[in-house]
């Protein structure tokens, strides 16, 4: 397939995503076809082996920023006490004294106030990279778009499909933007949104030619299952689904809690008390989100907190020496 081709498809265009989300494509696309070429079609075991990876990759800078944090919290008590000494002095002069105070005391302890920003700053776009990648697969993974252009191909003659399809991208809840019933790029990017009960009601109103594009649709169904969850669909709270939710509720507060008693120390008693809170408002936060979500993003979510949480305590011993 020409690399013209390639780069329609929803993926990012823009100018620091779309570089990024291209090469995490690349990869999610290598470890689907490694696991196809041996007769496992599975976009879960993909999506974590590819959340793994990318972990893996950011891990310098994690490590990066939490060696900042922890030397930040060390001169916190020093930072005070000279904060403290020009309290009442609000002259240019003063001020100035204080500023080089501090940074003498930055430069001493080879830590920097605005250390623990910069790896966040770099993480930001590759994390939306990375849900650009995930809420797009088709765009990226060229085996399942192939999948996609084949079901339209095979209704794409039939009477009233264009009314129909835009008829549907019309009545979702996020349409597709500038959809081009020609296009077939616009198409796919309005099925991959499918959830079951969508291909159930596609498939019925295209019964005509449902020989064609049943099998097409559970080979699709076959490739989103995962330990019996339908990664396309939002987590169904009454069957197994509910484990991605619960199970990102626990990880997560496990992460908060890892995390908060490793940046405790040296802290006062607001500050304690407002990680304390973000400890247990972070899991319902991320609750929320998982079950709105598709099941295949909350396990990109409930693998990224496992790994983060193993790396934290990793972390957290590696650098305990730093800390006393």
């Amino acid at each position: 397939m020409l690399l013209s081709n390639i780069v329609v498809l929803t993926q990012s265009s823009s100018f620091i995503i779309g570089p990024i989300a291209k090469v995490f494509g690349a990869i999610m696309d290598a470890i689907y076809n490694l696991f196809s070429a041996i007769g496992i079609e599975s976009l879960g075991i993909s999506i974590i082996l590819f959340t793994v990876i990318i972990r893996l990759l950011m891990l310098p800078l994690a490590f990066k920023q939490q060696k900042s944090m922890i030397g930040m919290q060390k001169i916190q008590p020093k930072l005070k006490k000279i904060q403290d000494k020009y309290k009442n002095k609000k002259d240019a002069e003063s001020q100035n004294k204080m500023r080089m105070e501090m940074s003498q005391l930055y430069q001493e302890h080879n830590v920097s106030p605005f250390g623990g920003c910069l790896p966040l700053l770099i993480q930001f776009p590759i994390i939306m990279s990375l849900f650009q990648v995930l809420r797009n697969i088709p765009a990226y993974i060229m085996s399942i778009k192939g999948i996609y252009l084949s079901i339209i191909a095979s209704v794409r003659g039939v009477a009233g499909f264009g009314d129909y399809i835009t008829s549907l991208n019309e009545a979702a809840k996020i349409p597709v933007k500038n959809f081009d019933i020609a296009s077939n790029d616009k198409v796919i990017d309005l099925l991959s949104t499918f959830s079951s009960s969508d291909w159930t009601k596609f498939t019925d109103h295209f019964n005509a030619v449902g020989d064609k594009i049943a099998p097409l649709v559970t080979q699709l169904t076959d490739i989103n299952y995962f330990l019996g969850i339908n990664l396309a669909d939002k987590p169904n709270l009454m069957s197994i689904g509910l484990l991605i939710p619960v199970l990102n509720v626990v990880v997560q507060f496990l992460v908060s809690k890892t995390t908060m008693s490793s940046n405790n120390r040296n802290m006062d008693e607001k500050q304690a008390a407002t990680n304390k809170t973000m400890m247990y408002t972070m899991p319902l936060i991320t609750v929320f989100f998982v079950i709105t979500m598709p099941a295949g993003l909350g396990l990109y979510w409930l693998t990224s907190s496992s790994f983060q949480l193993v790396q934290q305590i990793v972390i957290n011993k590696h650098l305990k020496k730093d800390k006393e």
